[in-house]
This record gives structure tokens, C-alpha cells and sequence, in this order.
């Protein structure tokens, strides 16, 4: 598979119109926001982006974004890796165009505005940041303050001391 440049841009209508796709993978370092929020930001993501048009003239994106990105266990502070499966339907609304009510009872797709430079490094980065959880966790692990209890009295024990005093 490919690896993808990232900040390629796509005439998104255009892309769509032809019937275009764009797969191969996107590595973790070249998605800064994410980035920031990985536990080892080695690896990528393997994505598949299909244009096409529909029989009443609408245009579409498919995007399919996969891959195990490891963050930070919200308890311990350590990594765990989840594993990531996204399918997104986009429908493109070009410039001045109305957006469709139907959007809000339809939870099968989405609305994006059509861009000329559609980044599409951002698009998959956009993706796999509300696909995370909140507050990613192991199933089971200890929290610091656990682990430092067995390895001796904490730091903060001397400071409560002070405060009976």
C-alpha cells in the first residue's frame, strides 16, 4: 500500500465528479493534533477515500480510515492501543448550495462544504479525533498513586505531616 503525502488536497467536487480514489496510509507524525494526544505516535493509519456521484446528482465521499493508534490510559498514564474502524458517508454541499434537512434524522452521513483544496490529511485527522473515547482506559490497571503506595510513602505524605503540625 501507498503512503500517502500528507496535506494533499483534492478538488473535492471534481475528485467526486470522476469518480477518483485515493488510498495507502498516513503515518501518525504527519497528524499533529493527533499526534499530540498519542501515548508513541509511531505508526499510521491505513485510509481509502472514494468520490463518486449519486443517480440525482448529489456528490459523495466515502472515507475508511483503520489502524490502532496507541493514547493514554486516562488511569494509569500508560498506552493502550485503540483499535480504530471508521466508515464516514460525506455528502459535499457546494458553495451557496442549501444543506439538506434531512441531515439532522439521518445519522447515515454527513454534510461537509465543498472545497476546491479539500485537505485531506485534515479530513482523516478530523475523523479519527471524534472517533476517540474521552477518557481511553485499559480494562484493568492500577492508577500511579497505587503503584507509588507499594514503592513507598508519597512525597505529598511529608507535606500532609506539616499540616497536622
Amino acid at each position: 500500500m501507498a503512503v500517502l503525502v500528507a496535506g494533499l488536497k483534492v478538488d473535492c467536487l471534481e475528485f467526486a465528479r470522476l469518480g477518483r480514489n485515493v488510498a495507502g496510509e498516513l503515518a501518525f507524525a504527519d497528524l499533529p493534533r493527533l499526534a499530540d494526544m498519542l501515548f508513541d505516535s509511531t505508526g499510521c493509519l491505513t485510509v481509502n477515500l472514494d468520490g463518486y456521484r449519486d443517480n440525482d446528482g448529489k456528490s459523495w465521499l466515502d472515507l475508511r480510515i483503520s489502524g490502532a493508534p496507541v493514547v493514554y490510559c486516562q488511569r494509569c498514564l500508560g498506552g493502550v492501543a485503540f483499535k480504530l474502524d471508521i466508515k464516514s458517508r460525506l455528502q459535499l454541499i457546494a458553495h451557496g448550495a442549501a444543506w439538506p434537512d434531512d441531515e439532522l434524522f439521518d445519522d447515515s452521513c454527513d454534510a461537509i462544504a465543498a472545497d476546491a483544496e479539500l485537505d485531506f490529511s485534515a479530513l482523516v485527522e478530523d475523523e479519527v479525533l471524534l472517533a476517540l473515547p474521552i477518557a481511553p482506559m485499559h480494562e484493568a490497571c492500577e492508577s500511579p498513586g497505587a503503584v507509588a503506595h507499594e514503592h513507598g510513602l508519597s512525597p505529598f505524605a511529608a507535606l500532609a505531616a506539616f499540616k497536622k503540625h
